[in-house]
């Protein structure tokens, strides 16, 4: 296995922040990224629809195998050179369970979690600088972000 598709929600920030990080890794087998509804993406794997690409994270290796959900966490991890031992061990079968766990929490809550985290779609954070700007009466830069976008504690 030399390389590994992976396949990811381009709209959500969480999944943009995890694809940096991943491509920033140095690795033992080459990761190409491609945003899951992408023309290239069917291209590569025709059958991606099958797999729920919205719902978790997909990759394909050059071999043909298709890795789901948390194996397609483990098999990213083992791609790099200073994590493939924890993909080992999260792989075991005392771990397994903790890594499904956290794969399918970290999946069904990524849209909520990248806006908690501030990971927003550029053309939302877009609109929030340039809403933040003119509130202030500056012209550019980024302000603390109040409002809808995060829930304001009471008390």
């Amino acid at each position: 296995m030399k390389r590994l598709y992976v396949f990811y929600d381009g709209e959500c920030g969480l999944c943009r922040r995890c694809r940096e990080w991943l491509d920033s890794q140095p690795a033992w087998v080459e990761l190409l990224f491609h945003p899951f509804p992408s023309a290239e993406a069917r291209r590569l794997c025709p059958d991606l629809p099958r797999f729920q690409p919205d719902r978790q994270l997909i990759v394909l290796s050059d071999e043909g195998a298709v890795y789901a959900g948390e194996d397609a966490w483990l098999i990213c991890l083992y791609a790099l050179r200073d994590y493939r031992a924890w993909s080992e061990k999260l792989a075991t079968p005392a771990l397994r369970p903790l890594a499904r766990t956290i794969c399918h929490l970290v999946s069904h809550h990524r849209l909520q979690l990248s806006q908690a985290l501030l990971y927003l779609p550029g053309h939302v954070l877009q609109s929030v600088v340039t809403h933040s700007a003119q509130d202030s009466g500056r012209s550019s830069g980024l302000t603390p972000l109040r409002g809808p976008l995060l829930p304001r504690k009471h008390g």
